[in-house]
């Protein structure tokens, strides 16, 4: 079994973070120009959503580390906690 295991260990699994939401009607978004700002439903400073394999996992802040933006885990979901905050 120990075997089975650690052949998963190197796989890669895809992970997403969602820094926010919007609804925008199609002539907002046309008219969309570079510069402009979409708003998103989140505050500054606010936890992301952290998502494996498009399932959410996580919750983080979003840092730098070495001048590129990374995300600190600040809670992990479990099977019962991940639903709660729905």
């Amino acid at each position: 079994m120990a075997n089975n295991i650690n052949m998963l260990l190197d796989v890669n699994v895809p992970i997403g973070v969602q820094l926010g939401q919007t609804r925008m009607t199609i002539r907002e978004l046309l008219n969309l120009k570079k510069g402009g700002i979409v708003r998103l439903n989140r505050m500054a400073g606010e936890a992301v959503d952290v998502f494996i394999s498009k399932k959410l996992m996580a919750k983080g802040e979003v840092t730098v580390v070495d001048d590129r933006l990374s995300v600190r885990i600040v809670q992990l979901y479990g099977e019962r906690e991940k639903f709660k905050h729905l």
